[in-house]
């Protein structure tokens, strides 16, 4: 595998164009934030909060031996579901104040860091965060104290720091997980005694911090397409783990995020260098396609082949690829080798556990439209930000399939999300189905058509919901258009069917096309004058038709949507 250089490979951006504001623009003051480091720490050092003791460690203040006790709880009797987020804490605790050490090596008897063959329990080691703070937390132990050791923990962090160097975050902009992966890369970065993986981490925290600013707009709110999210931070972008970074990076975010938080405390307490490249496409007007990933072909053919099985498998699953047809034998070998039926991080996959190796690709083939959508990798992204206005999405990205947690699309105005839920999006499958979707400049064209299986999978799968929120200054309902204002950023949207006056417009229709449009004062005047506009300009078409040429043996039955507006022509076909 190529080795990257790092901190200098960022997103491959297609047909871009950014439009820089000189108003909202931002630059990093490097003075500033090391006063935001320090006022986070004085006011938040003596809080009660379990995570404020990595605050007490690094002052030499006297450490809250409740509070660390709690922490400690977490870990003992082999640990808890997810105690890797706190054993990440943990080290940062240790390091600064070594006299626990004897405290959480008793924590740490009988503690899991990997996948052991009948024992792995609850804990859930290989998604692409609890992978590194698994990793990074077991490496750290053994550079430092011997202790831990495995022979594979090296080999597994490099590898894993190469790729998300090179290739960026399967996990793409999740405002859940992202956090929590740049915990344990700051833990390498101001802890590893190895100036490669020091490196390596470095490049990979800064990435990370630029992917978060990407979709972050001028008032220091967080909403983005995603790899990985729930509803709660589709519904707010402004107080969560996430913007507690964002406050420490830009000064922006309401009061409540300058009280300890799990990601706040690790960053505060950083010596990370921070650098105008974070900031390359924060406080700007953008207007961009842009693609991060690989595909799973190129994980399995380049990136992992030189992997032994049994560490490989971990990787595809990583990126999401648990029973893609690809890898769904080598999935059936790791389950079996390890005894992983009934396990948690599989139980989204119930109905493929059991089977063998041989017979998994094919099982896996037959439920395609379940088991390819997981894959997080080769992501095309449009990004259209003006001021606090901002909408984004991924374009083209399964269709019709089973939904895991990613969001494909949301808006907003500067607070207030708009974004749609399909189905009874449950903490697992957060949307039934995936849309299909082509968003040009301020316009996005959304075509919901689910495959027959989901159909009959899910009981009314074809429902899809607009998630429209309370918090507009103005609204406007005029035929099947909803529009919204808050301050000098607007909304308009177009559903195809369902009640317009509910905040969750529900359209149950197998083929259904939805439009976006977003507007400011600035470009289109009033929020009357931007309302009239849509109104008498939007010229709107979708349905089935037929594309290409009898003769030429092109001929096709298409869902076909046809939307112009101000300029922009979008044509989506399905």
């Amino acid at each position: 595998m190529k080795v990257p250089v790092v901190g200098m490979l960022y997103p491959i951006f297609l047909g871009l164009a950014i439009h820089s504001a000189s108003v909202n623009a931002q630059s990093f003051d490097e003075s500033a934030y090391q006063d935001r480091q320090l006022q986070y720490i004085e006011e938040g050092v003596s809080s009660t909060n379990d995570t404020a003791v990595v605050l007490q460690a690094y002052t030499g203040d006297e450490l809250n031996w409740e509070a660390l006790n709690k922490n400690l709880d977490v870990l003992r009797n082999g640990g808890k579901k997810n105690s890797d987020f706190t054993l990440t804490r943990l080290i940062r605790i240790l390091f600064f104040r070594p006299e626990i050490k004897d405290e959480l090596f008793a924590a740490l008897d009988g503690y899991q860091f990997w996948f052991k063959e009948g024992g792995t329990g609850d804990h859930v080691f290989a998604s692409e965060n609890h992978m590194i703070m698994y990793t990074s937390a077991q490496y750290l132990l053994q550079e430092k104290y011997g202790a831990f050791e495995d022979d594979r923990t090296y080999k597994r962090l490099k590898r894993y720091l190469e790729v998300k160097n090179q290739y960026g975050f399967y996990e793409f902009y999740s405002p859940v997980y992202y956090p929590y992966t740049l915990s344990a890369l700051l833990n390498l970065v101001d802890f590893s005694e190895d100036a490669e993986i020091r490196e390596l981490a470095t490049g990979a925290a800064q990435r990370l911090l630029q992917d978060i600013l990407l979709v972050t707009n001028d008032q220091g709110i967080l909403f983005s397409a995603a790899g990985r999210s729930n509803d709660g931070y589709r519904r707010n972008g402004s107080g969560g783990n996430i913007n507690r970074i964002i406050y420490l990076l830009t000064g922006l975010g309401k009061e409540s995020v300058r009280t300890p938080s799990p990601a706040g405390v690790m960053l505060a307490t950083s010596g990370l260098e921070i650098t105008d490249e974070i900031f390359k496409y924060f406080g700007k007007d953008l207007n961009m396609n842009y693609s991060v990933g690989h595909s799973l072909g190129d994980a399995k053919n380049d990136i992992y082949a030189d992997f032994p099985r049994e560490e490989r498998v971990p990787f595809y699953w990583s990126q999401g690829a648990y029973f893609h047809p690809d890898v769904a034998a080598d999935t059936a070998w790791f389950v079996s080798k390890y005894q992983l039926e009934g396990y948690e991080g599989l139980k989204a996959f119930d109905q493929f556990l059991g089977l063998s190796e041989a017979a998994a690709p094919a099982a896996a083939k037959a439920g395609a439209v379940f088991s390819r959508s997981s894959v997080l990798s080769g992501a095309n992204f449009s990004m259209y930000k003006d001021g606090g206005v901002m909408m984004h999405s991924i374009q083209n990205y399964w269709g019709g399939r089973q939904g895991y947690q990613q969001t494909p699309w949301i808006a907003t105005t500067g607070t207030q999300s708009v974004w749609a839920k399909v189905g009874d999006g449950n903490s697992t499958m957060q949307n039934d189905h995936h849309p299909k979707i082509k968003q040009v400049n301020n316009v996005a064209v959304i075509q919901y058509n689910p495959y027959p299986a989901i159909e009959l999978f899910h009981s009314g799968g074809s429902n899809v919901a607009l998630q429209w929120p309370e918090g507009f200054e103005e609204e406007k309902r005029s035929g099947n258009w909803k529009f919204g204002k808050e301050d000098d950023g607007y909304i308009a949207v177009r559903y195809p069917c369902g009640n317009g006056d509910s905040n969750t417009v529900s359209c149950d229709w197998n083929e259904q096309t939805w439009v976006v449009i977003m507007g400011s004062e600035e470009r289109y005047g009033s929020f009357e004058a931007f309302s009239q506009k849509v109104l008498n300009e939007v010229s709107y078409d979708a349905d089935w038709e037929w594309h290409g040429s009898f003769w030429k043996g092109t001929l096709k039955y298409v869902y076909d949507s046809d939307v112009k507006f101000d300029g922009t022509d979008i044509s989506l076909t399905w």
